[in-house]
């Protein structure tokens, strides 16, 4: 019999292995989702014809992660550091992944700031990698993580569309983890802002520039969103609606000061990066730093004083 000396056996816990007894030759069929097999010792679930650790999902990680897991930073790459997934294992402890720390595109012709260095990090190209501790800017930090008084924060607001985040914020992030991006914030390239905005300019005219907003994707030549554009004093700055979408002249959006928003609205810095922001007055938060972790002080999406937000909640 020509399958009495074949092994077909491919170790693999989620297929069933069979030999052809017409030609020798090893067929493999993928058994059902979601049985049961050993991912290195933990216990997984068989999915598409692979074992992935099991575990028990969140609203910020809503999928098992399948790889890059950690317990320290030393188990991590360069330019990566170790932190929690927000999925658990099924005895709740914290599932822990190498996920890229931050850091804005660099070139032998564009150097790094002080206390970074041009490194190669895999998957993310050329980046300024932190070699101090701590962190000065949220360039330093995880995507999603601020930095606040030299210590990256965990701001991860999770969601499943835009319209579970506030306003000028949209939906997206890793494969298994989604949360609500800021639109506006630093840029040095077009580049790092891959996923938010399509373009890198100074909308609200301090000298430095942010990821922000054209008036019409789908024309060939994206024309950015730009304070000097909106002349109507009822909007007079550009608000952001998501990565793909229109960004006209609104209410809330980048500012210097109050004689940049419309009447009843003030010019105030909710992050602590410097840039001021178009929100109206008395709400019940003024800074981030009012807020607990994996939330953002933020004006709602519907528009409104500002407030911590938590994003989508199951």
């Amino acid at each position: 019999m020509l399958c009495a000396t074949v092994d077909c056996d491919d170790q693999n816990e989620c297929t069933e292995d069979a030999c052809n007894p017409m030609d020798g030759a090893c067929g493999y069929t993928n058994v059902t989702d979601g049985m049961s097999c050993d991912f290195g010792g933990l216990p997984g679930v068989c999915d598409t014809g692979a074992c992935i650790r099991d575990c028990i999902t969140s609203a910020l990680c809503n999928s098992c992660p399948t790889g890059g897991f950690c317990d320290t930073n030393d188990h991590c790459s360069v330019g990566s550091v170790c932190i929690e997934s927000g999925c658990e294992s099924l005895d709740s402890a914290p599932i822990k992944q190498c996920v890229f720390a931050g850091g804005g595109a660099c070139s032998s012709i564009v150097p790094c700031p002080e206390g970074r260095q041009c490194m190669d990090v895999p998957e993310e190209g050329m980046r300024c990698v932190k070699t101090t501790p701590g962190c000065d800017t949220s360039f330093d930090c995880v995507l999603g993580f601020s930095c606040e008084s030299g210590s990256c924060v965990d701001r991860r607001v999770p969601c499943i569309e835009d319209v579970d985040c506030p306003k000028n914020h949209t939906c997206g992030g890793a494969t298994n983890s989604s949360l609500c991006l800021r639109i506006q914030t630093d840029c040095l390239f077009e580049f790092d802002c891959v996923g938010v905005a399509p373009r890198c300019e100074d909308i609200d005219g301090d000298g430095s520039k942010e990821c922000a907003g054209v008036f019409d994707p789908n024309q060939p030549a994206l024309v950015a969103c730009v304070n000097s554009d909106c002349a109507d004093g009822s909007a007079p700055v550009c608000e952001a609606a998501g990565a793909g979408s229109v960004t006209q002249c609104g209410q809330y959006g980048l500012c210097l000061d109050d004689a940049d928003c419309a009447a009843g609205f003030s010019c105030l810095g909710l992050w602590p990066d410097g840039r001021k922001e178009c929100v109206p007055g008395s709400g019940s938060c003024s800074s981030v730093a009012d807020c607990p972790v994996q939330q953002v002080c933020a004006s709602p999406r519907e528009g409104g004083a500002p407030s911590c937000q938590a994003g989508y909640q199951p």
